[in-house]
């Protein structure tokens, strides 16, 4: 657990709050994007949903992201709902952990008195073991910050013990070396010779003068105004220097992005750990694919649901996603002539977590299909290119069989003789020869499709998806400064088979009035400060709900 710093590249930093020091960087404002694109059905949005893949192909850079691009994915954001209806309510699941309901036994039971069950046939979760969660998120942030720091606690003060939620604990007590600004106190000190050290820069004996340190000079010598041709009176008041007193060594923005990333998944593994899902980073580039283009998209990582096949799990296979989480860096999204709501970054912000959704929902969209390489059955994949005749030595080829007669020449059979010093007559050395790597134009000449898309340690499914429903829903968490939200987007199957390969002929019918296939409705809720009790065991509430809700039993 304290190697956690050292595998970031982070190096630990134990800041005593109530020792003064020199003041850090002056505090990054709290900003937070609330660009709301506005979508007004009209009879052409169907025809809109064919033109993402021109919307995308034309961004060079993220000033091309303007809010008319919004236009083509027929969206619309339901801002600030209720963490308790980010999911719907089902009336077989066991109730929440947190509810009056969940004291009672027999709430965990069918009617027939069997308990129920997860869709993969392990029961849900204890009620003690949210208990746990919940009680040490709880704790005042300075005695956790002290326990995991291995500091003494202050007068007056018990030592909490702080044993799932450990992890969590270390990485918010790093980040609030930059974002917590509740200890912050600055206090005027008198200046002492160590504190007036001068340049070393500006204290060269043999540095010559400039045109204008001589100018100054002479202007320092001139007539005061009492015409007595003396130096200029200087001030008698004693010098002081500003101290600072508090928990940050730094300003918010220059905070290291590994620092959020590792809290957030922290959070995240609490609430996945007790379901049997388990937190990994994305082992394929996270890539948009729509038609011809794989327009790069941000995923932090990604919940997914361990095999009951031991063996499986053992060889890290996954099944799912069940959702995906996306934290970004950024504090500052609007400029000084922007408007709320319009600015490039919030606009920019908004675009990154419908790609990373989208893709998500690709992703879940999968089950039952065969993954087809790009190219795969085309002519490109499977035809020699044309140009240049066999085994012809040209460009790094003839290099590359240069090098290669040279190293078969017969060896000196001197050096043949002598052992080396792994060498052991009933231990094999283990040192297997390694494959040249193809040059350039061995590698131009390799006709074959591009590598696949998919995860091959990801078993693909639709995990919590309701089979009569056309719909799938999709969870993000979402995090910026140091707040998570949790976003929810309703995406139909049509909708996503156009986005993916330009055509569908899945029926356009909707189960649901208020939403069309064509259209994207996003629901999200208000950002939870994790250095506030309350908010960041509501942002538990959320994400142990989506886990509650999506592997429940859909049969």
């Amino acid at each position: 657990m304290f190697g956690w710093s050292s595998a970031m590249g982070v190096p630990p930093v134990v800041a005593e709050p109530d020792a003064e020091r020199q003041p850090p960087t002056a505090p990054t404002p709290l900003d937070f994007p609330a660009h709301r694109p506005s979508y007004n059905p009209d009879p052409d949005a169907e025809l809109h949903v064919k033109d993402i893949y021109q919307a995308l192909a034309s961004i060079r850079r993220p000033q091309d992201i303007t809010p008319e691009r919004f236009q083509p994915f027929n969206v619309s954001v339901e801002p600030d709902v209720p963490t308790a209806d980010i999911t719907g309510r089902v009336v077989s699941q066991p109730p929440l952990p947190w509810t009056p309901e969940a004291a009672d036994p027999a709430s965990r039971c069918l009617p027939d008195g069997s308990p129920i069950l997860m869709d993969n046939g392990n029961p849900y979760p204890p009620k003690d073991r949210y208990d746990v969660l919940e009680k040490e998120l709880m704790y005042d942030n300075d005695d956790a910050f002290r326990e995991v720091s291995r500091m003494e606690p202050r007068d007056s003060r018990e030592r909490v013990r702080v044993t799932q939620t450990r992890k969590f604990w270390i990485g918010l007590e790093h980040m609030s070396h930059y974002w917590d600004t509740s200890l912050d106190e600055y206090i005027e000190r008198p200046a002492t010779p160590k504190d007036d050290v001068a340049d070393p820069m500006q204290t060269e004996p043999d540095a010559p003068q400039t045109a204008m340190e001589v100018d100054a000079s002479s202007a320092a010598t001139t007539v005061n105004s009492n015409g007595d041709g003396g130096p200029a009176p200087q001030e008698n008041g004693p010098k002081t220097v500003k101290k600072y007193k508090g928990r940050r060594t730094g300003a918010g923005h220059e905070m290291p992005e590994e620092i959020r990333d590792e809290t957030v998944r922290a959070l995240t593994e609490m609430a996945a750990w007790p379901f049997g899902c388990q937190v990994a980073l994305p082992m394929m580039p996270p890539r948009l694919a729509t038609k011809a283009l794989l327009f790069p998209v941000r995923q932090t990582f990604g919940a997914a649901r361990s095999p009951k096949d031991r063996q499986l799990a053992r060889s890290g296979v996954m099944e799912g996603p069940v959702f995906t989480a996306q934290c970004r860096p950024d504090t500052a999204f609007r400029g000084p002539q922007e408007a709320y709501g319009t600015g490039t970054a919030e606009v920019c912000d908004l675009f990154r977590e419908i790609g990373g959704m989208l893709l998500a929902a690709q992703e879940r969209g999968r089950e039952g299909l065969t993954d087809v390489r790009p190219g795969e059955g085309q002519w490109w994949t499977t035809v020699p290119r044309w140009g240049g005749a066999v085994n012809d030595a040209v460009g790094d080829s003839a290099k590359a069989q240069c090098s290669s007669s040279e190293e078969s020449k017969t060896p000196d059979p001197g050096n043949a003789r002598k052992r080396s010093k792994f060498e052991h007559p009933f231990v094999a050395t283990g040192r297997s020869r390694t494959a040249r790597k193809l040059s350039n134009a061995e590698r131009w000449k390799v006709v074959q499709p591009g590598p696949s898309l998919w995860d091959r340690r990801m078993r693909y499914i639709q995990i919590g998806k309701e089979p009569e429903s056309p719909f799938d829903d999709i969870y993000m968490l979402s995090s910026i400064n140091h707040h998570v939200a949790i976003l929810h987007l309703r995406v139909h199957r049509r909708y996503l088979e156009i986005l993916t390969s330009g055509e569908s002929n899945f029926p356009p019918e909707s189960d649901t009035p208020d939403q069309p296939w064509y259209a994207l409705k996003l629901r999200r809720t208000k950002w939870h400060d994790l250095f506030n009790a309350q908010e960041r065991v509501e942002a538990l509430h959320g994400i142990w709900t989506i886990f509650h809700q999506l592997l429940r039993q859909t049969n």
